[in-house]
């Protein structure tokens, strides 16, 4: 039986976090648009919430004691977790695999001891400290990622990277991640769009420069 786990974030982060989305957010109210603060369609982001229940609902019934979380970011789900023997983890990877809306299956699960409340503490204080770290460069002056187009998940000290970004800007995410506290690795797990722009705040001051 899965065991579901509430991951419990800086509150008042994310709720000064949830007013800046709401100011920013004047466009991408309608389906299949998309918004300034996230490059996914409002239709993909309600996916992506839907799919990370579903997921729970749909692998709660396997046959023993098991730890798995499941994130999806433009229909691209990351499963992390542990488990006593491989037969569990390759049940969890096909039912998500042939879920409806389901695009692709990051399948980072490991066979070995299920992750201690102090290790989970630990990643949700990683998470955070990357999550702050790119946020507050992302309003300096040589910004070029914004923290608003990709999400950071922690596994056991192990930072998984997914969003939609430039090459420019997974770079940066990646230099973020792997200098922040207490981090022994980092997966990126971009989806590399190099017709998006970085931050425009950098582009300026470039322009600013060369003239």
């Amino acid at each position: 039986m899965l065991i579901v786990e509430v991951r419990f974030f800086l509150i008042s982060f994310f709720l000064s976090l949830s007013i800046l989305l709401n100011a920013c957010a004047a466009t991408g109210i309608l389906g299949g648009s998309t918004s300034y603060v996230d490059r996914r369609t409002t239709e993909s982001q309600i996916t992506d919430e839907k799919l990370e229940w579903q997921t729970v609902l749909k692998t709660q019934d396997i046959e023993g004691e098991f730890r798995a979380n499941f994130v999806s970011y433009n229909q691209i789900v990351l499963i992390t977790g542990q488990a006593p023997n491989q037969e569990i983890i390759d049940k969890v990877f096909n039912i998500v695999t042939n879920m409806e809306n389901v695009r692709k299956v990051e399948n980072y699960m490991v066979v070995g001891p299920e992750n201690t409340i102090r290790g989970i503490a630990n990643d949700i204080a990683i998470t955070s400290n990357v999550i702050s770290r790119a946020f507050v460069d992302e309003n300096k002056d040589q910004a070029s990622v914004s923290i608003f187009h990709w999400k950071v998940f922690t596994e056991e000290a192990v930072v998984y990277l997914m969003g939609i970004l430039n090459q420019e800007e997974a770079d940066k995410a990646v230099a973020i991640a792997k200098s922040s506290r207490g981090v022994k690795k980092v997966v990126p797990l971009f989806e590399i769009d190099n017709t998006y722009k970085s931050n425009p705040k950098t582009k300026i001051k470039d322009d600013e420069k060369i003239n």
